[in-house]
């Protein structure tokens, strides 16, 4: 038995380039979906946060043919991110609407009946299986990964701080950290139903992306004038990102023609694609996927997982667990002090790079390049990392994505 295991598609997202919606990626896509048994999408299929659900679903149509037609007599399980997460939110109120008006406790199985009739129309002869949170499949256990972020938020700045202990004490009801199920998606619940809120209302995602603008230029500001604070943690980076004084010698960096016709693809993506948001940036800024930035190493959303992992009992389940979330790929990787536990994250499909710099550029194609999924194979000792677009990857010597086709 083998499964594919892909996530982070966030079709519908203003927040990046949706890549599966593209048949050139499809094509590199479909042939690691020969000899499969089975599909999981570890979350974030959707992106109903940035992006309207119908516009959403929309675009996730040649992605849900391909499915349709190479794997039938298969299956498909799908378990939802934050991003997608008003469906286990519909969930649950489904259930308990449904246990008021008839006095009982349904017995269905997990996920909205609309979302399980959408996917059994979409895809027939293909089985389907909702779960949430985990997935287990040959020994490895499968979750998206989101339990993580307020973890990580506790080593961010003060105001990350102080909105995690504050999202505990409503959610948690006191100020400790989660410790159960329950706890982190009260947390989760808090923050996506928001969004989505915002996300659904008419011109919602315009005024998202005019928010997020807004918030760009004040923070701008705010850091020059906290510039001679931070003067010396900036040096040290620019240290860090020429790799002076470490070993290994300077990190490779793409030529300075490649950034630049980068920079001013994607500005013009940007206002083509954003055409209400108001005057773009020079050089474009995506929001981040996550609390931890996808152009940073992966070590300190590694170690926020690794606390869920812990509070949960997950590591007495296995010692072989693949998550997403951070649109960072990740092959076969341990922490300190975490046993024998290891991980892998099976990256995304959504295009955002980080434009603040070359360097910070050069780390986003290190560390998040997308175009990635993990395979488990039960008569493989372990899963498998498999990036299906290295080739194009500048830090490779490739030429970057191919632009995307005009609408």
């Amino acid at each position: 038995m083998r499964a594919l295991v892909i996530s982070d598609t966030h079709f519908g997202a203003w927040t990046g380039r949706d890549l599966l919606r593209e048949e050139f990626f499809l094509e590199r896509l479909a042939p690691a979906l020969e000899g499969v048994d089975e599909l999981i999408f570890l979350g974030d299929l959707f992106d109903f946060l940035f992006g309207a659900v119908e516009e959403a679903i929309d675009a996730a149509d040649g992605l849900l043919r391909l499915i349709a037609e190479r794997m039938v007599g298969k299956r498909l399980v799908f378990l939802a991110g934050n991003h997608d997460h008003h469906l286990v939110h519909r969930d649950d109120e489904d259930r308990l609407e449904t246990k008021l008006a008839t006095g009982h406790t349904p017995t269905v199985p997990p996920g909205p009946g609309f979302f399980r009739e959408f996917l059994e129309r979409r895809l027939p002869g293909v089985e389907i299986e909702i779960a949430y949170p985990t997935y287990g499949f040959a020994g490895v256990l499968c979750t998206h990964g989101h339990y993580l972020d307020p973890h990580a938020r506790l080593t961010g700045s003060r105001g990350d701080r102080l909105l995690t202990r504050t999202l505990w004490a409503i959610a948690a009801g006191g100020p400790e950290e989660p410790k159960c199920i329950e706890d982190y998606e009260s947390v989760t619940t808090l923050l996506t139903e928001w969004l989505y809120v915002a996300a659904q209302m008419p011109h919602g995602t315009h005024a998202q992306q005019n928010v997020f603008r807004a918030a760009q230029r004040a923070g701008r500001l705010a850091q020059a004038l906290g510039a001679p604070v931070r003067g010396a943690e900036r040096l040290a980076a620019k240290v860090r990102d020429r790799g002076q004084g470490g070993a290994s010698g300077p990190e490779p960096l793409p030529s300075e023609a490649h950034f630049d016709a980068v920079v001013r693809d994607e500005a013009k993506r940007q206002a083509r694609e954003q055409p209400l948001a108001g005057p773009a940036a020079s050089r474009p800024i995506y929001p981040e996927p996550t609390v931890v930035s996808r152009s940073d190493p992966s070590e300190h959303a590694l170690s926020a997982f690794v606390q869920v992992v812990r509070n949960l009992g997950w590591d007495g389940e296995t010692d072989k667990i693949v998550f997403a979330h951070t649109h960072q790929p990740l092959a076969d990787v341990r922490c300190a002090g975490d046993g024998s536990n290891r991980y892998w994250n099976t990256g995304s499909w959504i295009y955002e790079p980080d434009l603040g710099s070359r360097q910070a550029y050069a780390r986003y194609l290190r560390y998040a390049w997308p175009g990635t999924a993990i395979l488990i194979d039960e008569d493989e000792p372990q899963p498998r990392l498999l990036e299906l677009l290295t080739d194009l990857n500048p830090l490779n010597g490739g030429p970057g994505l191919p632009p995307p086709p005009s609408k």
